[in-house]
């Protein structure tokens, strides 16, 4: 029973605090408020689009946007590290994603799953990418400039020499599956 109760709490705290976020700020520029609010209610929202909306400095931990559209979105700062369920943890996952020319600097992916993710010219600037899965992902002219991939894997993702040159790879499994270490 009170686990129940706590739950009730907690929904309706959420259902309280997304009225407020939408009520007050501007989160909506290309998609649809329906979406948006669908989304900050559940943390799931695949196949949807949230083009263009700013969710800079949100907690959205253990997110499900697998093939969301993301484009022009601002995600700077935002925590979308795993999150704890009940009994297991939950990874945020931008499987498929399009997440062109997004701003996702200093924005904590650890351990996201961004396989196939279209990042292209995407700001992933001092962005917390430890232990996350890129493989074929697409990173052509992102910004990774001091982005940590620690034990991270970009098996087959698209992106050149001089990028991770500029980005921690302490562990990292690189793009033809060789072992990289700088920066560590």
């Amino acid at each position: 029973f009170e686990f129940n109760l706590l739950e009730g709490v907690v929904y309706m705290m959420r259902n309280i605090f997304v009225t407020l976020a939408l009520a007050t700020s501007t989160l909506v520029n290309a998609s649809d408020e329906a979406q948006v609010q669908k989304y900050l209610m559940s943390f799931k929202c695949q196949y949807c689009d949230l083009s263009g909306v700013d969710f800079s400095g949100r907690q959205l931990e253990g997110s499900d946007l697998m093939n969301a559209n993301l484009s022009s979105a601002n995600l700077s700062g935002a925590n979308l590290e795993p999150r704890k369920h009940e009994k297991k943890t939950v990874a945020t996952t931008l499987d498929s994603a399009n997440l062109r020319g997004t701003d996702l600097s200093q924005a904590n992916l650890a351990n996201a799953i961004l396989t196939n993710a279209y990042l292209r010219e995407t700001n992933l600037s001092a962005a917390k990418l430890v232990g996350a899965s890129l493989r074929d992902a697409n990173l052509k002219g992102a910004i990774i400039k001091d982005a940590d991939f620690t034990g991270a894997d970009l098996t087959g993702a698209r992106v050149t020499e001089s990028q991770l040159a500029t980005a921690i790879t302490c562990d990292t499994t690189g793009p033809t599956g060789e072992l990289l270490n700088t920066g560590c």
